[in-house]
């Protein structure tokens, strides 16, 4: 690898963190110095970091600048995507998720499948560069050989809300954390205040009905579940960007529910008797964790639904069929016939290339080797000069500074606090510990801060590999 270095930047650390700490420690474990931490600081800090490959987590447009920078400085630009998964269709997704001028700045894209590698593929930004299908680290922390490692937390869980229902939302648009970034809400404030004709090709305010519809129905299923399941919790755990409190509000005056977001999703999916959903990732995750969840689908569309986690879920589609089929999976019941298991097994290989064999982690890294040494080695002559590109970084690093002091601002701190609480040297130590300790590697691997919440993975002192 270029410089033999891999920076790993994480926007959400209860979903990315505890993939790419592995990830870093098998780079490590191959000599490469792996950079691991929270997006923004790991950004704001990138004058400080000698020059490798750079894994990005997305394809938006967010991503365009930084990603020019970074090859102007003689980086590779390796891009996956966190949200590359799921999503309602292929144009629907390419039009939300990937900007063509940010997918052209990508030199080697890492897909979670062959079916996200076919979307991008048909891309009008695809332009011929490598693509890699290696799933994805998430992938590897819920298979047997490291599913173990979430066990005490899931009892510990257990044990704080005894048996309970757990309710995933995702209305982050309608109801985001930041006022200021419910674009959703705005699209459908503008479309009530034009009070026209609705363009029936605007995709945007299409989604935004959509989900407004089912985030209304979604308040009302939530009173209705708790009062029908008066012996179980009900713990509803949002979207990391929602507004915690609208949920609250939705269920005041059940005592037995509560809403919670806190840690990674997979010891509470370990830990609930049944999960509630719709077109949420975890469904994807529960599955492969053995743990199939309910979708509930008051309203449905073709166009709009992310079809994925609700097909490897059981469907219902009324608040009735819902409650039945919680209360058959409470009892011990099955989720899902056979007939319907087997069609959802061939779906699922279609878009998770590393359920088995090697893990994603090893796919992804033997895939980073190759394209370093392979013909197809990105060879770039930069217009502006690298110390020009290294002054833009500066200026970025300072406009960071004052956006941190602006109270709704995307990169306030409060809420990237909230976005990435916060981790140790000692924790990250104790977590690559533990995946050695289960797979049987990583021993002697060396870790040390650099900035805050940004750590350093590196191979054993002696190895020879630089630092």
């Amino acid at each position: 690898m270029r410089g033999e270095m891999l920076l790993l930047p994480c926007e959400t650390q209860a979903r990315e963190f505890d993939a790419k700490l592995l990830l870093a420690a098998a780079a490590a474990e191959r000599g490469i110095t792996a950079i691991v931490g929270a997006k923004k600081e790991l950004d704001r800090c990138l004058g400080s970091f000698r020059r490798g490959t750079y894994l990005s987590k997305s394809l938006t447009d967010r991503n365009l600048v930084t990603y020019e920078l970074l090859r102007r400085q003689g980086f590779a630009v390796v891009c996956g995507d966190e949200e590359g998964l799921v999503w309602p269709s292929p144009a629907s997704y390419l039009h939300a998720k990937v900007n063509d001028e940010t997918m052209r700045k990508a030199d080697l894209l890492l897909a979670w499948g062959e079916e996200n590698a076919r979307v991008w593929r048909e891309s009008p930004g695809f332009c011929g560069q490598p693509i890699a299908s290696v799933g994805n680290a998430r992938v590897d922390l819920l298979r047997p050989e490291l599913r173990g490692l979430h066990q005490p937390t899931a009892q510990a869980l257990r044990k704080r809300f005894g048996r309970f229902v757990l309710v995933n939302t995702n209305f982050s648009r309608l109801n985001h954390y930041l006022p200021r970034q419910n674009r959703q809400q705005r699209k459908l404030d503008e479309a009530r205040r034009a009070a026209g004709p609705v363009d029936p090709n605007d995709l945007d305010l299409g989604l935004a009905a959509h989900k407004a519809e089912l985030f209304a129905a979604f308040k009302r299923m939530l009173p209705a579940l708790a009062d029908a399941l008066p012996d179980h919790r009900i713990v509803v755990r949002p979207h990391p960007s929602e507004r915690q409190a609208t949920w609250t509000e939705a269920v005041a005056g059940r005592p037995n529910v509560q809403v919670v977001y806190e840690g990674s999703v997979v010891p509470w999916l370990l830990a609930a008797e049944a999960v509630v959903h719709n077109g949420c990732t975890t469904a994807v995750e529960a599955y492969l964790l053995d743990a199939q969840a309910i979708a509930y689908q008051p309203a449905t569309s073709e166009r709009f639904d992310l079809q994925l986690p609700n097909l490897m879920s059981k469907r219902t589609f009324d608040q009735e069929s819902l409650i039945e089929a919680v209360r058959a999976r409470v009892a011990g019941g099955p989720v899902v016939d056979p007939n319907e298991h087997a069609k959802q097994e061939e779906l699922i290989d279609q878009y998770v290339a590393s359920r088995r064999g090697a893990l994603a982690v090893d796919r992804i890294l033997d895939a980073l080797a190759e394209f370093e040494t392979g013909s197809r080695v990105h060879q770039r002559v930069d217009a502006l000069p690298a110390l020009g590109a290294r002054t833009v970084v500066a200026g970025r690093r300072i406009m960071r500074l004052v956006e941190a002091r602006i109270p709704g601002h995307h990169n306030s701190r409060p809420y990237l606090r909230h976005m990435f609480p916060g981790a140790t040297r000692s924790q990250v130590e104790s977590r690559i510990a533990a995946y050695g300790s289960a797979l049987g590697r990583f021993s002697g691997l060396r870790v040390r801060e650099r900035f805050e919440n940004v750590f350093e993975v590196g191979p054993a002192v002696g190895s020879g590999a630089g630092a």
